[in-house]
């Protein structure tokens, strides 16, 4: 199962928006963010939707792309809208009709207030280079992520190419045209063009972990490594290249260096996502006879992802631990 994890996590899939699926669901639920005069904002944001058992998915999305979300009708829910730059907004309970099939809400957001010229907490992701994106770029963008969540991937990337047209330090898109190379197989297109991201603008996060996780696929530790530490100098809340440096570290068998980021992962926000790494941190911690220590990190995988197709495999080797047993 580590093996299997270890891969989970290095294959990762490289997207914008994403569908996700409430057991049961019924209705399409469109989330979109808009600034307070109700323009779009050209910026990475990270959508919760949560229910009153709690946190039931999560999607990234950028600009005027919508969150979408299957859920069910006739129940109640509340948002949470969180991005660099900007302050989090966490909405009221919100009732689905029993007869809605589509639902749509709009989030409003403004930029975080600042004090004595310093920079929001977390350091900032969005760069330079992403504030300052032209106008036909950004539609451009916003056309191409629009067909990549379509799955039309031919056509988003003519759009993405005509935004770099348009704007040649638009990391965002040669990141975007990296993950279509992805979805052909080509990792020689794909590594370059993650390079080109990087090279368009040093300070685009999201390209270093992209790029990392090929060198993790490629078993090139070190370099994986000395990308994600980059990407965390700049970001040290950056969860999933905290996560994706603790796979690397455990895939190298730097266990205790591994073990250590497993800790800063699960105290940043919107870990749970990542809840893998604490299956591949107990499976190492039973090999080492610290068998409370192990109890707790599967116990951690089962709280924050009940519903994995995982959850049974854990669940019976968190039996075996509690029994004395070696899994």
């Amino acid at each position: 199962m580590f093996t299997f994890v270890l891969a989970l996590l290095a294959l990762s899939p490289i997207v914008a928006a994403q569908t996700q699926t409430e057991s049961g669901a019924n209705c399409d639920l469109s989330v979109s963010v808009r600034s307070g005069d109700e323009r779009s904002i050209d910026a990475p944001f990270q959508v919760e939707v949560h229910s009153a058992r709690g946190l039931l998915a999560t999607v990234h999305i950028f600009g005027a792309e919508p969150a979408q979300f299957h859920v069910q009708n006739g129940k109640t829910y509340s948002l949470r809208v969180t991005g660099n730059g900007f302050e989090t907004v966490t909405t009221a309970y919100f009732e689905i009709n029993p007869l809605e099939m589509i639902h749509t809400e709009i989030v409003h957001v403004k930029p975080e207030s600042q004090k004595n010229g310093e920079s929001p907490s977390g350091s900032l992701t969005i760069s330079v280079s992403e504030m300052n994106i032209p106008k036909k770029a950004s539609a451009e963008m916003n056309k191409g992520l629009e067909a990549y969540s379509k799955g039309d991937m031919e056509k988003a990337a003519a759009h993405f190419e005509k935004a770099i047209a348009e704007y040649p330090r638009y990391a965002r898109a040669y990141d975007k045209l990296g993950a279509i190379a992805m979805k052909s197989s080509d990792r020689a297109k794909a590594r370059e063009l993650f390079g080109k991201s990087i090279q368009a603008d040093e300070a685009f996060l999201p390209a270093y972990v992209d790029l990392a996780r090929l060198d993790l696929q490629d078993q090139d530790y070190a370099e994986s490594e000395s990308l994600l530490g980059k990407a965390l100098a700049l970001n040290p809340s950056m969860v999933e290249a905290t996560a994706l440096l603790a796979t690397t570290e455990f895939a190298n068998k730097e266990y205790d260096k591994a073990l250590a980021d497993v800790q800063r992962t699960h105290g940043l926000a919107n870990h749970e996502q990542f809840a893998e790494v604490h299956i591949m941190a107990g499976k190492v911690l039973a090999v080492q006879n610290r068998r409370a220590a192990a109890i707790e990190q599967f116990q951690l995988f089962l709280i924050e992802k009940p519903d994995s197709a995982q959850g049974e495999s854990v669940r019976k080797t968190l039996a075996s631990l509690e029994a004395g047993q070696q899994p």
